[in-house]
């Protein structure tokens, strides 16, 4: 379409530069004036406010009706015929996108794309996950139409917004818009519409995390006070901090992770102590914690029996967890959202 409009651009610009050179030749005018006829010319106004043309001033005159008209109808065309193609493409791939949404389970919903919403979509794409973004403002929604994301225009707050991100289908939710306030109304209308929604929160102020928890927020991040944790613990425990990074894949150490995977009922694991599964030798991977309900095991006794709906965090390079899942979780068990 670009091409197209260049090319329309171009001719105009042509008929009236031919114009204007032969105007100026035929009837020795100024380049203003000549200019000026070859505008009468194009639209039929006439010339008597310049001056009686010449012969070869009458066949260019002519020339420009008959020719200039046509060229400029010809580009005129195909600006329009652009335009409506391009706004014909934008109505398809739209209609595309719904019904891509609509087929979605599963997925994660991401509400605002600022620079943190920016950030979370590109690790959980990382991660393999399906991500829909809802956000209200047009420049940032054909951004991700560009990068051929799924987005939905409106705001996140809105039920209808939410119901076409397909929030009774999803998995979890990050709201990461710029306002507490929105936050807490983004979470409360999350939660009302699934119940069963994974809901993580940004927090601006300290008074937000609990309005936040409160609204149904799983999980509550103040980007302020963790990213000073962080600075802090970087200087005290930077080798701590390293290995965390690796472990939880943002390091340089490929292969390296902790992933958490949900003891289903028909998994060989219910009724076995850590120490008669003997992860380690069996899969090459250690188990850090359990949890169990609202308990958390961390470095957890050999002698922990598992039980159905325990989540294991378990370290290992890929390969390993990979064959620790098809041992183990082949049979309903699965990776805990």
């Amino acid at each position: 379409m670009r091409t197209r409009l260049a090319r329309s651009a171009v001719v105009l610009a042509g008929v009236f530069v031919a114009g204007t050179f032969g105007y100026r030749l035929t009837e020795g005018v100024g380049w203003w004036d000549a200019f000026y006829m070859t505008v009468l010319a194009l639209t039929t106004v006439g010339f008597n406010s310049i001056s009686t043309l010449s012969r070869a001033g009458q066949v260019l005159t002519v020339a420009m009706l008959f020719g200039g008209l046509g060229l400029i109808l010809l580009a005129a065309t195909e600006i329009g015929r652009s335009v409506i193609e391009g706004e014909l493409r934008e109505a398809l791939g739209d209609v595309r996108r719904s019904r891509m949404i609509e087929n979605l389970s599963g997925h994660e919903i991401v509400c605002g794309w600022g620079r943190m919403g920016h950030a979370v979509v590109e690790e959980l794409r990382r991660a393999g996950r399906t991500v829909v973004v809802i956000e209200a403002k047009t420049e940032k929604v054909q951004q991700l139409k560009d990068q051929g994301l799924p987005v939905v225009a409106g705001d996140a707050t809105s039920e209808e917004s939410m119901r076409a991100a397909g929030i009774e289908r999803a998995r979890g939710l990050v709201a990461c818009l710029n306002d507490d306030a929105h936050n807490v109304y983004t979470v409360l209308t999350a939660r009302s519409l699934n119940p069963e929604l994974f809901i993580v929160a940004r927090a601006g102020e300290e008074g937000a995390e609990t309005r936040l928890r409160r609204a149904g927020a799983n999980r509550v991040v103040n980007p302020y006070r963790h990213g000073g944790t962080r600075l802090a613990q970087l200087v005290v425990k930077p080798t701590v901090v390293d290995f965390l990074d690796f472990s939880l894949g943002a390091g340089k150490v490929p292969g390296l992770e902790l992933e958490q995977i949900m003891i289903a009922a028909s998994s060989p694991l219910v009724g076995s102590t850590l120490a008669e599964a003997d992860l380690r030798r069996r899969c090459g991977v250690g188990v850090v914690a359990v949890q169990r309900g609202p308990t958390l095991f961390p470095n957890p006794e050999p002698n922990l029996a598992l039980d159905e709906g325990d989540v294991l965090v378990v370290l290992g390079i890929r390969d390993h967890l990979e064959h620790f899942e098809a041992m183990f979780c082949a049979g309903g068990a699965g990776k805990e959202s």
